[in-house]
Parts: structure tokens; C-alpha cells; sequence
């Protein structure tokens, strides 16, 4: 059967399915399973596994369009998503014959499958897991017991890991000696105990083996290496399940939001900003696993940004149905079986399970363990592994801050070549200086990053750009605010993108060419249709008035400048060389930047945009110019986490690093998570806009839901760039706190980046007000 027709295979299979009345006589389980049956026999079930083994072997966009298509039709999904776990495991390790048999009955939902990996001695602790295996003849014998085993009452089979190789005298934890077996639940000797859980349900059970004598044959990969093994089953769950997480999430954020508008609490500013951070972990979420499945299907370990996004995804979870139940309001008293319950107790019952997100498969503080030790590079907690992974660690805490994950060869090259230019051309020192005027630019690197294509590196090739896509020119940005590059770039960034929008040709022909052209009012907001008198106003030849904190002013060659005009906007370029143009350098609280006051008087000036087109050309320009100020945070919050790891990891109190102390390692861990769901919020609403715009860059209508995305990923990068610089002062401690260490240069930058936005909370409030409208 081809594959390549499989769109229109789904939605015919879909719209057959969903014509068809309701199984009254069935329930949703079984209905469940017979739709994955269904699936198959039509070839649709496996849309990410290699076709050898029956599957589509989608690429990336294919397998969001795949999700995205199952998940807006409300069709069921598999009804046992740990065999989602398992088959990845088979498909790289299995036995041709462990496939054969496995695979499709597994696939078609006519086997179920539970997990035996947590013990009572050994929940997140795997390592300390004592059921052991022991080898008699073609079969193993297994004694123990495994604990919060899901679906067990209703499984058929389980894969397990038991330990085959004693522990060493002495010895309570190793990953060595552990075998990932493949048990049928109906052996001799298995019992199944049931647990109820704090809903009162009972969705998990102990099980017990007593003697359970199990065929060598299945056993998958070599004795011993069940440990490796095991991770391809996690690092694929967190990678894959991750993508069909995104949309789950998506309808029911949805719900969340409309249940808010329908209770009447849309206009209280405290509910607005959790409705603002619901839909920022969605979209961390959504942008994490996009960029781990695309690792997968590279056939790289999605290790560290899925380790990342399986603790997002667990606290998300939390905060979700937490701002639910408080939606609910008085009935949030009530259990979620009484009568009279909101909802048939729906957000009741989520918000109890809810809890389980951050215990089940790894404490979020386990998780935070994994990826400061496993992701930074920081020493463990328990004092293990110091010889073996030193040089794993090393390389690790070189990385820190770096992407865990990079999405193509282009990003990877372009990242390197311009790292490389700017690590030999920029001294911090020079910042430092307590000499430095305040009017001090590097003209030497901008002449070298304008080269490089910058700041115009997203503009078309035939208006003098660098023809990349916005996700590039964010990379770029990225790069040069780790360093702190003391250019102009941000500003000049803002005018190209103004200045392309209004087709004035002329001026971003003379900044491809080296000179410095700034905005005098950054787009940052809706600009009003009737300007006060804040701003200069243009007579129709000249420009009048003074216009304060214009950052790069100061070493500015030109300005494009919104004045008033017969009571509405007007755009305008001034060139800086007339007499009537003055400038009032002042200190800036950023020491890499400039800023001044600009003067005009009676200032010759050209006219870029008028009236309603002025409007047009800021809220196109508006999403570019935010994006790159989120990519400058993430930047130097990138910069502040790296500087902060390098220091824990030598720095020693008390008898050791202090990067092994949890309350620093856990610290330094959740800046981790920040700064990559940043890094991927931006990188990814880039391409979406690059994608809406086509070959002109920058998109032609104004677009309130991507101005929503927009203000959200920025709100992320401008946090996390305070708290990852206000954490890497803390970790520091009193060298951080001293003017000759370059900290302060970073937290000054990620502060000023807060103010010139007009701070997360502004943004986020923006974006909840116009997904609030939406369900109004």
C-alpha cells in the first residue's frame, strides 16, 4: 500500500468514521481499540515508525499535519500509550522474530502492555531495582516486585527491567546487570494487586513475580544493557508523545479559556496573566518537542531537550487543571462523583490526577537532577560518577546555555561562524572600563557583522538582504547579545524591517553599507492614529521637536522618525549630518549600549509613510522587532547560565563544588528549562512567520494571532533573561556581586530589554485579552 497519499487516506477514513452513529453497546475503550485496528488495516497507524515495520515514516511537518488533523477531528487515540513507549525499543533493539510478533498486535491495540520499572526501593532511583532474573537453561526465573505499574489489572503483557547480574557486595544502586525483559502477564506466578489513587480511582496496581519462568527469547538487546535500552523507550516517549501532547493540550487550554469567559472572570488581570502562561506552555511544549522529534528522525538522542520538555510538560499539566478548578468557584468544594459536581466533576478529578505529573516516570526534582548533571555538566548530588563522566561533564558544561538541539545545517553553520568572529573581537574589559564614553560604539565589528549580512540579514536578496528566514537572523542575534556585542544592532534590526515595510529602498540600501539608521519610537506597541505631542511633528519640509531615550542614538548616521502631520502619524527619514540634528548621550543602564536624547530643529526630512500606511508599516515591523529583542534576552540569558555553571562546577564549599548541592543544581536546572523554551518559542514563532511572509519577509496583513504568539515567546525570553541573570549573580555570590566580574554587564542588558518592551507582564496581558476575545 503507498504511503504518499496518506492525507487523503485519514481524512476519507475520518469523515467515514465520524458519519457513522455511536456504539452505544461498547465503551470508549473498546471503541478506542477498534478505531487503532481500524487505523491499520488501512496502513494509518504508524505515521512516525520506519516503513519496514508498517509505518509511514513521516517527516517532521508531515507528522504535525498527521496529529494535528486525528487531534481536530476528536477521533480516539491509542488506548494504551505505553506501547507507544515500547515500540520504539523493539523497532531499534527487537529480534527480527520480537517484531514480527509484536509489532502489529501491539500497533492494532489487540495486545496491551504495562511498564515494570518502578519498585518500591526503586521509583525514580531505577538503578536501585532489585527483581532479579536468574538464568536456568532457555528461560529466565524472576522473583520481585514492581509498583505503580498503570494499566496492569487490564494488560496483557509487560516489558520489565530486572537485574540479571548481581549488585557487588556492598553495593546498593548500578546500572550495569540490568536486562529489559518481555513478560506475558498470564505466567504462573504473577499477581496483580490494584492501588487506588487520591481520586479514589484505581489506575495503577503492584505486581508481584514469584518464580515467573520467562524464555530467553525475550529478552530484547544484549544481557546487561537494559539500562540503554530503557532510554531509547523514554527518550522516545518524551519525544514523540510530546507532539501529540501539543494538541491534547491545545484543545484543552481551549476549554479552559472558554470555561474562564463563561464563570466571568476574563477582566481580572491575575487570571489574565495564567491564561498567558497556559498558553506559553503549550507552546513550550509544542516547540521542545518539535525540536526533540526532529532529532529523532535525524537519528540523534533527543536526550536533553527531552528531558526538558517531560518536566514542562509535568508542571504545565499542574497549572492547567490548578486555574481550572479555580474557575469552577464554589463547586470546586465538591468531589468530583457528587451530585451537583461542575462538569461531572471533570476539572476536579484532572486537577486531583494532576499531582501525579511531577511523581510518575521521574520526580520533577529527579528530572531537575538528570538535567543539571546529565545536560549541564554540574557534579552529582550523591557524589557518583565523578571519574567515569568527567569528561562527559566537561563537555556538557562547555554547552550549557547553548541549544540542546539545533534544527538544520544552515542554523548550526551560521551559529559557528559568527561565534567564532565575535569570541576574537569582543573584550568584555572594554565595558568594564569605568573610563568608557557613553557614546563608545565598535565600528570595527559592525563593519565585520554588516559583512556577515546583519541587521538585514532576513530582507530579500533584491532589496539588499541576506535572503535567510527570520529564524536565522534571530540566531544571529542570539550570538551576538552572549557576547554583549557593543553595536547597535537591535535598533538597526527595528529600522531595516520599518524601512523594508514602507518600500523606502534608499536608506536600507546605505545600511547594507555600513551606515547606522535607528528608530526614534520603537514599534513595541499599537501606535495610536493620532499622535500626541510627545512626538516631533513635521510641518510638510522640516521636523521640530525632541524625542528622549532613542537607544543607538548616539552613534546614529540617520533616524526614521514618527512625527505628527495634521493630527495623525507620519514616518519620516532624517538624515543625522544637518546642525539641526542634535544628540544628548546619556548613560545607559545596558554598558554595551548607547542611548541619547534626539533633537531636531527645523530638521530637513524625507517621508517613508503616511497616515494609515504609517500604522500598517508598525504593526507589520512590530512582531520582527519584538522577536529580535526576545532573541538578544535569550541570548544573554544563554550567556548568564553558561558563566553560572562554569563557576559551580569549580567553585568549592564545604568540602566539594557547590554545583553538586541541590539547591543550586536545581537552580541553575530550571534556568536551563527557561532559557531553551525561550530559545524555541522565538526560534519557532520566526518560522512562522517567515513561512506566512513568503519571499518579502515580513508579513503583508497585520495577524492578532501571531502578534499573540509573538508577545508570549518574548515574555518568556525577557523572564528567563532576569532570572537567569539575577540566578547567575546569586551563584556567584560575592565575585558576582563586584564590578570587575562581567555578571552585572548581563543583568543590566536583560533588565534594559524588560523596560524597552514594556515588561513581561504587559505582554502577556496583550495576549490573554485577545485569547479571551476569542472564546467571548
Amino acid at each position: 500500500m503507498s504511503t504518499d497519499d496518506w492525507r487523503a487516506r485519514l481524512t476519507a477514513l475520518i469523515e467515514d468514521y465520524r458519519s457513522r452513529p455511536t456504539d452505544v453497546s461498547k465503551d470508549r475503550y473498546q471503541r478506542a481499540r477498534d478505531w487503532q485496528a481500524e487505523l491499520d488495516d488501512h496502513g494509518l497507524a504508524a505515521p512516525a515508525w520506519p516503513r519496514a515495520v508498517g509505518g509511514l515514516d513521516l517527516a517532521l511537518e508531515d507528522l504535525l499535519d498527521y496529529y494535528r488533523i486525528t487531534s481536530a477531528a476528536k477521533v480516539p487515540s491509542h488506548p494504551c500509550p505505553l506501547s507507544m513507549i515500547l515500540a520504539p525499543t523493539l523497532i531499534a533493539h527487537g529480534t527480527a522474530a520480537q517484531k514480527d510478533r509484536f509489532l502489529t498486535p501491539l500497533l492494532r491495540a489487540d495486545e496491551l502492555w504495562c511498564q515494570g520499572f518502578s519498585e518500591p526501593a526503586a521509583g525514580s532511583d531505577l538503578a536501585s531495582l532489585t527483581t532479579r532474573a536468574v538464568r536456568d537453561g532457555n528461560d529466565y526465573v524472576v522473583t520481585g516486585q514492581k509498583i505503580w505499574t498503570t494499566q496492569a489489572d487490564r494488560a496483557d503483557w509487560i516489558f520489565a527491567l530486572v537485574r540479571t547480574t548481581p549488585l557487588e557486595p556492598g553495593a546498593k544502586r548500578s546500572t550495569a546487570g540490568i536486562s529489559y525483559l518481555l513478560i506475558p502477564m498470564n505466567s504462573a506466578g504473577i499477581t496483580v494487586r490494584p492501588l487506588r489513587d487520591i481520586s479514589g480511582a484505581a489506575h495503577f496496581a503492584e505486581v508481584f513475580f514469584d518464580e515467573v519462568r520467562v524464555p530467553v527469547s525475550n529478552r530484547v538487546g544484549p544481557e546487561g544493557e537494559g539500562w540503554s535500552i530503557m532510554r531509547t523507550s523514554l527518550g522516545h516517549e518524551r519525544a514523540t508523545a510530546f507532539l501529540a501532547d501539543e494538541f491534547r493540550y491545545r484543545h484543552t487550554v481551549d476549554r479552559v479559556v472558554a470555561l474562564i469567559v463563561q464563570r466571568g472572570l476574563a477582566d481580572d488581570p491575575m487570571i489574565r496573566q495564567q491564561v498567558a502562561g497556559l498558553e506559553i506552555g503549550v507552546q513550550s511544549v509544542a516547540q521542545n518537542g518539535a525540536r526533540a522529534l526532529a532529532a529523532v528522525l535525524r537519528g540523534q538522542d533527543p536526550g536533553a531537550v527531552a528531558s526538558v520538555n517531560r518536566l514542562v510538560k509535568s508542571e504545565f499539566e499542574q497549572c492547567l487543571h490548578a486555574l481550572a478548578l479555580r474557575a469552577t468557584g464554589a463547586a470546586g468544594v465538591l468531589d468530583s462523583r457528587a451530585e451537583g459536581a461542575f462538569d461531572g466533576g471533570r476539572w476536579t478529578y484532572g486537577y486531583l490526577m494532576s499531582r501525579a505529573t511531577t511523581i510518575g516516570a521521574g520526580t520533577a526534582e529527579i528530572q531537575r537532577n538528570t538535567i543539571a548533571e546529565k545536560v549541564l555538566g554540574l557534579p552529582s548530588s550523591r557524589g557518583e560518577g565523578a571519574d567515569e563522566s568527567a569528561a562527559d561533564h566537561r563537555r556538557a558544561a562547555a554547552a550549557a546555555g547553548e541549544p540542546m538541539t539545533v534544527a538544520d545545517d544552515d542554523e548550526r553553520e551560521l551559529r559557528a561562524v559568527l561565534a567564532g568572529v565575535l569570541k576574537s573581537a569582543v573584550d568584555p574589559a572594554e565595558l568594564l572600563d569605568r573610563a568608557r564614553a557613553v557614546d563608545a560604539t565598535d565600528r570595527e565589528l559592525w563593519s565585520d557583522l554588516v559583512g556577515f549580512g546583519l541587521p538585514a540579514l532576513h530582507l530579500p536578496t533584491a532589496a539588499g538582504g541576506g535572503g535567510a528566514d527570520l529564524r536565522l537572523l534571530c540566531a544571529a542575534v542570539e550570538e551576538c547579545a552572549k557576547v554583549l556585542a557593543p553595536v547597535p544592532l537591535l535598533p538597526a534590526v527595528i529600522a531595516t524591517t520599518a524601512l523594508h515595510a514602507a518600500r523606502a529602498s534608499e536608506p536600507v540600501r546605505e545600511m547594507t553599507s555600513g551606515s547606522i539608521i535607528v528608530c526614534t519610537t520603537p514599534p513595541w506597541h499599537e501606535m495610536s492614529p493620532h499622535p500626541d505631542a510627545s512626538v516631533p511633528h513635521w510641518d510638510g519640509m522640516t521636523l521640530r521637536g525632541e524625542q528622549p531615550l532613542v537607544s543607538g542614538a548616539p552613534v546614529a548616521d540617520g533616524f526614521l522618525v514618527l512625527a505628527r502631520h495634521d493630527g495623525g502619524p507620519v514616518l519620516v527619514f532624517a538624515d543625522r549630518r544637518p546642525e539641526s540634528v542634535s544628540v544628548r548621550a546619556q548613560q545607559a543602564l545596558d554598558r554595551s549600549s548607547t542611548i541619547g536624547t534626539v533633537v531636531f530643529d527645523g530638521t530637513p526630512a524625507t517621508v517613508v509613510a503616511d497616515g494609515a500606511q504609517t500604522i500598517r508599516v508598525a504593526a507589520r515591523t512590530r512582531p520582527i522587532a519584538l522577536l529580535a529583542l526576545g532573541a538578544d534576552s535569550v541570548g544573554v540569558a544563554a550567556r548568564a547560565l553558561h558563566l553560572a555553571v562554569e563557576w559551580a562546577r569549580q567553585r568549592e564549599q564545604f568540602g566539594r563544588a557547590i554545583g553538586s548541592f541541590q539547591a543550586v543544581s536545581h537552580r541553575l536546572a530550571d534556568a536551563a528549562v527557561a532559557v531553551e523554551g525561550a530559545r524555541n518559542q522565538i526560534l519557532g514563532v520566526a518560522a512562522t512567520i517567515s513561512d506566512s511572509a513568503g519571499t518579502d519577509a515580513i508579513p503583508a496583513h497585520h495577524d492578532p494571532d501571531l502578534d499573540c504568539a509573538v508577545d508570549l515567546a518574548v515574555a518568556s525570553a525577557i523572564d528567563c533573561a532576569v532570572t537567569s541573570t539575577e540566578s547567575c549573580v546569586q551563584v556567584l555570590g560575592g565575585i558576582g556581586f563586584t564590578w570587575e566580574h562581567p555578571a552585572h554587564l548581563l543583568l543590566r542588558r536583560a533588565r534594559s530589554n524588560a523596560v524597552l518592551a514594556g515588561g513581561a507582564d504587559a505582554l502577556r496581558d496583550r495576549a490573554a485579552r485577545h485569547l479571551l476575545s476569542t472564546k467571548r
